[in-house]
């Protein structure tokens, strides 16, 4: 919860025709492009409504505050992320094991990363934002989608306790994720985190080490 107390995080109205479509989109947007310049703290409706071409007063019409317009935001990263995630599944499903799992490893962090989600600013600087109905939802989701990869899995993986190992490494990697997409070090070293963060989840899921089995020896280090 933002502080000071309960602030409203609703909209005051959802657009019902294209150019208020427009307009709503729009300030959500000018909300995000004003993050990718400035802490939260500085993020104020002025900024926002300048930004994004729109008077205060056509701003106040549509949201009651900065926290109303960041939650739509977070709504609209949360149903992107599902949205890649369930792409990234099926585009993985022909893959070899080790290459599907980096794939929606790297799919996931590329998406939580994304400028235009503005999540590395919020979940830093705005907790509230972990408390969003939108992102409670996605990440229930999110532990689904991997519940769902286990079982179209059949017995290829190798959990004592399917359910609740699968629950456990779903939030694991979520973190894990959040982690190495705002990983502020050199390029090729949060490539090296992400391809390891494949290994040690492949290596918890199958009970064995891809380099031996898909991938040949391990690159020389």
């Amino acid at each position: 919860r933002p502080a000071g107390g309960a602030v409203e995080l609703q909209p005051r109205k959802l657009p019902r025709q294209a150019r208020s479509r427009a307009t709503f989109n729009a300030i959500v947007d000018a909300c995000s492009q004003v993050l990718a310049n400035r802490s939260y703290e500085e993020l104020t409706t002025n900024g926002i409504s300048e930004r994004a071409g729109v008077s205060i007063g056509t701003l106040y019409e549509y949201f009651p505050n900065r926290e109303a317009i960041v939650a739509a935001l977070v709504a609209d990263a949360c149903r992107r992320l599902v949205l890649r995630m369930e792409q990234a599944i099926e585009e993985a499903a022909d893959m070899p094991a080790f290459l599907g799992t980096e794939h929606l490893l790297a799919t996931g962090i590329d998406t939580l990363g994304a400028q235009e989600n503005a999540l590395e600013v919020l979940l830093r600087d705005a907790p509230f934002v972990m408390q969003l109905p939108a992102f409670r939802e996605a990440r229930e989701t999110l532990t689904g989608l991997c519940q769902d990869i286990r079982v179209r899995s059949g017995g290829r993986l190798t959990l004592p306790a399917p359910v609740a190992d699968t629950w456990l490494i779903s939030q694991m990697l979520f973190t894990a994720m959040l982690e190495i997409a705002f990983f502020k070090g050199p390029e090729a070293q949060r490539r090296a985190l992400r391809r390891e963060l494949a290994h040690l989840t492949f290596r918890m899921a199958m009970g064995r080490d891809p380099f031996l089995h898909e991938l040949g020896a391990p690159p020389a280090t």
